[in-house]
């Protein structure tokens, strides 16, 4: 859309909770940490490559993970364990592997490395199948490691990839690696995740097994090392799923597991928020003067009596105070603002084609959109720190608030929309929340101006001393549009339409004062041909 476009936005209101199941898998949280969700909870992860960003949603399909004992963090199988403690010589025997699914895991011809096969299942594996191997390393005297992903069959087709942990490179020429599906992670702490990708590419036999391979190698790459004690490369789990996309981590034990799909509800709504609910729901009862309670609707009421034993619809013993503090930001109130310690995040799904996302009245560093299907992210910055002189640039300090409008979200219906308003170790806040669709009428002349409605009262007593007793504002806005010359009767059927309707506007992209949340006032569309211009007045919500 052009910059000088006049866009009005159908709003699609988020009143209810939407449903999520399955979920339950790993994520990394704002310290780049591994962390596992309970079940029926959706994931916000963080990018471990990079923290400062904020988090999105994580929806994967069902995955299986093929293989056992994927990491020994407590030593008590002696798997990986071993890797960090057990003498080169000694070997490597886990108890509870079946011999079938362990080839080896012993020092073998200067290798240090560990072998596990997977049982095929009862459907051969066909041609162009794909997998993905990967493993969470980290290097200290050994620099280096060798994966391996081949077929137990008559020869071996084998796939290979060699990563340099302490440069965080994959070796080989940029053909060889993507031909492989060789990538290499950065994580926290030193630690990487290196992955390869198997296709299955026998003719006519099939193999009865996969067999993966880590080979730990030291700075020259020969795969030999001297000494007894730590070979020098960490690692603490491993994947083997199908497919060629990487799957988030999945730890099993003796028997491995699936992952259960992330599923979003058919219904709209909201799906997750950070943001907790303190207000117990109201039940039938007795109770205290100022007692707070919420109804089915999350608005929150507060009891005007002592052994208050009324229902909430009865006005002299409940005060309706509004909605909870997680739902402030869907309310039809712009400056009731949600709020959270540091980061403030949820997820909506609109359930209808909503291309624009208004985010009002808010506060803080900055604001990331991401949505789940398209892998959109975005992020705007809400610091302003606009001056006129040298001496405004050094004193004034700069304002975390404002508004922010994304307008390029793909229209997917069926995709949850992510919102990260992150305030570092401030409150973060947010008033209004708005998706929807937009319609462009016309083009915004060069002018066009912008105010505010007071609901403030002042008073003044006899002697004049004046009391202000400060509300709420609203915006009003009054534009001049071009409409296009044989679009006035579209232009006139959608202003008609939207006449008192909630509804949003966007004018133009470079001015915060040209976005808005209400309704419609006075306007007329004229037919001329001497380029006269539509006037238009908005008048905004409180």
């Amino acid at each position: 859309m052009n910059s000088s476009d006049f866009r009005l936005v159908r709003l699609t209101p988020t009143t209810t909770s939407g449903s999520f199941s399955g979920g339950g898998g790993s994520f990394y949280d704002a310290n780049g940490t591994l962390q596992t969700a309970p079940p029926n909870t959706l994931r916000l992860t963080y990018d471990p490559a990079d923290l400062s960003k904020a988090p999105s949603a994580l929806i994967e399909p069902a995955a299986p993970q093929l293989l056992r004992y994927t990491e020994d963090l407590d030593n008590t199988n002696a798997w990986f364990g071993s890797m960090r403690t057990v003498s080169p010589n000694a070997g490597i025997a886990p108890s509870g592997l079946l011999a079938a699914e362990r080839v080896a895991a012993t020092v073998d011809l200067g290798f240090h490395y560990l072998d596990q096969e997977v049982i095929a299942p009862a459907v051969p594996y066909a041609n162009g199948e794909k997998y993905t191997f990967s493993v969470f390393a980290r290097a200290e005297t050994i620099s280096r490691i060798r994966m391996d992903f081949y077929y137990a069959i008559g020869g071996t087709g084998g796939f290979v990839a060699a990563f340099n942990l302490a440069a965080g490179t994959v070796d080989g020429t940029a053909e060889y690696i993507a031909a492989r599906g060789a990538k290499i992670q950065a994580l926290p702490g030193g630690w990487f995740r290196c992955s390869i990708v198997g296709t299955v590419e026998k003719g006519i036999e099939y193999p009865s097994k996969l067999l993966c391979r880590v080979v730990l190698l030291d700075a020259t790459g020969n795969g030999s090392y001297s000494g007894v004690g730590a070979p020098g490369v960490f690692l603490w789990g491993w994947n083997l799923t199908p497919g060629d996309k990487l799957s988030s981590y999945i730890a099993s034990g003796a028997t491995p597991l699936t992952r259960a799909a992330d599923v979003v509800g058919a219904g709209a709504g909201l799906v997750y928020s950070n943001v907790p609910i303190s207000e117990p729901l109201w039940v039938a009862g007795t109770y205290a003067k100022g007692a707070k309670v919420r109804d089915a609707a999350n608005l929150v009421y507060e009891s005007l009596a002592d052994g208050n034993t009324a229902v909430l619809t009865e006005k002299l013993k409940w005060l309706r105070l509004g909605a909870t503090n997680r739902w402030k930001v869907f309310d039809k109130a712009v400056n009731s603002q949600t709020t959270a310690p540091g980061l403030l995040a949820f997820s909506v799904k609109p359930g209808v084609v909503a291309g624009t996302l208004m985010l009002l009245n808010m506060e803080g560093a900055s604001v990331t959109v991401s949505q789940s299907e398209s892998g959109y992210v975005k992020t705007q910055s809400l610091v302003r720190h606009e001056v006129d002189n040298w001496y405004d640039f050094y004193y004034e300090e700069p304002i975390r608030a404002g508004d922010a409008v994304f307008t390029d979200i793909p229209p997917y219906p069926s995709a949850t929309l992510t919102v990260a308003i992150d305030n570092g170790p401030g409150e973060a806040k947010i008033g209004a929340c708005l998706v929807g669709k937009p319609l462009v009428i016309g083009k915004v002349t060069a002018s066009f101006s912008a105010g505010v409605l007071s609901y403030s009262t002042s008073n003044a007593d006899t002697f004049g001393n004046i009391e202000m007793v400060k509300r709420y504002n609203a915006p009003r806005m009054n534009f001049d549009v071009m409409i296009p010359a044989g679009r006035e009767d579209e232009a006139y059927r959608v202003l008609r339409q939207f006449t008192d309707t909630e509804i949003g506007v966007i004018v133009g992209d470079a001015y915060a004062m040209g976005i808005g949340y209400g309704f419609l006032g006075q306007w007329d569309v004229p037919k001329s041909g001497n380029g006269r211009t539509a006037r238009i007045e908005f008048k905004g919500l409180v």
